[in-house]
């Protein structure tokens, strides 16, 4: 067992987790730095995946 294995999804978790501080301390309603955010940790942790496969 190796735990660097769980890093691609603590990148996802991280991303919710400052997507969910980012929403609740704005008082937009549509930012567009959410839409980078989510789509940047969801790129980084595929990239992460293919490099460990």
């Amino acid at each position: 067992f190796d735990g660097s294995f769980i890093f691609p999804e603590c990148i996802l978790i991280f991303g919710l987790i400052l997507l969910l501080i980012i929403d609740l301390t704005s008082d937009q309603k549509d930012i567009p730095w959410l839409y980078f955010i989510s789509s940047t940790s969801l790129v980084m942790s595929i990239t992460t995946l293919l490099f460990r496969w």
